[in-house]
């Protein structure tokens, strides 16, 4: 524990231009936000079509998050085997079909099968997106992680708001869906002929299968870093899974839940705006502070009321207290070990959909026990966690020396 982590060797560079690789790499995450965005307004019509309980529903989503972490413990060593360009391709196509593939099921066992392929597609981009975010930031010495996130929220408004409009025109969830599975395959074709950014071969150049985990476990602070980044993502699982079906549950058309959602996402693409300078003039250790209190106060409006009005109010203030973890967990421990962008990306990411496996069953068997907004008092719990762990945070991190 605290044991020094290499750092980077000479960097090895070739032509490639930022500008474009950063709008190729804003991209990937925007297609994110769509994917979930659309998702988080389609699963009321999916649930209630296949007559799926909140407790099946929320044990089916985990075979999305299961196949993700398996490929981001792989992180490194696939980056260097194949390249984090290729990685993009394949998790480009792997969503596509995945998406189209959930637009046909007709039953548990295909959307099952869908959610793991898609889960697969999702962890391959993570990665690539990520860990080729991280290199552009050390090619140029800017800080765009916050930025490439608040892409997601963005994608997200969109997402929500075009499926909101598409199903209150006619359409069915069967075509929102087979819409949005046509953009990873526009991505793919415009990926093939850009360069990422030089990349920097660390000094362990042929990591062993085990490299994000034994950074995850190289020092008490890389733990308690993730430990927030899972915490915060369980607030955002709460709203991309159940927004939705709780207002519906409450009588909301469906306008309101897609604008909800948007609202959510809105309020998170402006807290990574924002916390990009609030990071840069206060330090981590604030900024993840400030969210735990939010994440407290949403959690406590959530479950204190079933007037919609509040709760739209707590979903939005929901959306700004988990904006900026994952952003500085990713920048934050890439500092603490330069030089290792797979590793940090797969260990920080594949502790982030732990979250997508804690939280979906946990929150929908709560629900079939008691109820679903007595299941939402998880949000207040987990605030209080992220605030204790938050202030334990040093006002400055830096990579350890030996």
């Amino acid at each position: 524990m605290g044991q020094a982590i290499e750092g980077p060797a000479p960097v090895l560079s070739y032509h490639w231009r930022p500008n474009i690789v950063f709008a190729l790499l804003l991209s990937y995450f925007a297609l994110f936000g769509i994917t979930f965005g659309a998702q988080g307004v389609i699963w009321a019509d999916l649930v209630s079509e296949l007559s799926l309980s909140k407790g099946i529903f929320g044990t089916a989503q985990l075979s999305a998050p299961l196949i993700s972490i398996i490929i981001l413990l792989q992180a490194e060593p696939l980056c260097n085997r194949f390249g984090k360009k290729v990685l993009a391709l394949v998790g480009l196509v792997s969503l596509g079909i995945a998406i189209a593939w959930m637009s046909w099921a007709d039953g548990l066992w295909p959307l099952v099968g869908s959610l793991a392929l898609s889960g697969a597609g999702f962890g391959l981009i993570e990665t690539s997106a990520n860990s080729a975010t991280l290199d552009w930031e050390d090619a140029t010495g800017r800080k765009v992680m916050n930025f490439m996130h608040a892409g997601f929220s963005g994608g997200a408004v969109l997402g929500a708001l075009l499926a909101a409009a598409m199903l209150r025109g006619g359409l069915n969830y069967h075509q929102v869906l087979l819409a949005v599975a046509l953009i990873p395959f526009l991505i793919f074709a415009i990926t093939i002929p850009i360069h990422y950014a030089p990349v920097e071969a660390a000094a362990d150049a042929a990591p062993g299968p085990g490299a994000a985990l034994r950074l995850l476990f190289s020092s008490r602070l890389i733990i308690a870093l993730a430990i927030i980044c899972l915490i915060s993502t369980i607030g955002e699982s709460v709203a991309n899974n159940w927004l939705a079906i709780y207002l519906s549950d409450l009588g909301a058309p469906v306008a309101l839940v897609g604008a909800t959602f948007a609202l959510f996402n809105i309020t998170m693409l402006i807290g990574r705006l924002g916390n990009a300078t609030l990071v840069a003039r206060f330090g981590e250790r604030l900024s993840l502070i400030v969210a735990g209190i939010c994440m407290f106060v949403a959690g406590i409006i959530l479950v204190a009321t079933t007037l919609i009005a509040p709760i739209v109010i707590a979903f939005a203030l929901l959306g700004i207290a988990v904006a900026g973890a994952i952003p500085t967990v990713l920048s934050a421990t890439a500092r603490i070990a330069p030089g290792k962008s797979g590793s940090v990306t797969g260990a920080i990411m594949s502790v982030a959909y732990l979250s997508f496996i804690i939280c979906p069953p946990l929150i929908g068997w709560a629900a079939e026990i008691v109820s679903l907004r007595a299941a939402l008092l998880i949000i207040a719990i987990i605030g209080i966690a992220q605030l204790a762990l938050a202030r334990s945070i040093p006002q400055t991190l830096e990579a350890p020396s030996h």
